[in-house]
C-alpha cells in the first residue's frame, strides 16, 4: 500500500498509473498529477481497500522503473 503522496511522486517521475490517464498525452502533465493528489487526500475510502488497486498497478510501475532504470527513451505508456 502506498501514500497519496508516493502515488504523486511516481505520477510526476514516470507518469500515471491511473488506468483513466495511462497511455495517454495527460500521464505526464504535472497538473494531473495535482489533480490526482487532491482526489487520493480528498477520498475517505481506508487505505486497506486499495490493495486490490495496488495489485494491479504495481506492473504498470514496475515497467516503467525498469523503462527508467536502463535509460532507454520516455516510456511510450
Amino acid at each position: 500500500m502506498h501514500s497519496p503522496y508516493d502515488l504523486y511522486d511516481w505520477c510526476v517521475r514516470m507518469g500515471s498509473t491511473k488506468l483513466a490517464t495511462v497511455g495517454s498525452a495527460q500521464a505526464h502533465d504535472p497538473t494531473v498529477c495535482r489533480q490526482q493528489l487532491d482526489e487520493d487526500l480528498a477520498d475517505q475510502t481506508p487505505r486497506i481497500l486499495y490493495i486490490p488497486k495496488d495489485l494491479i498497478a504495481a506492473p504498470i510501475i514496475t515497467a516503467r522503473a525498469i523503462w527508467t532504470l536502463f535509460g532507454m527513451t520516455t516510456p511510450p505508456f
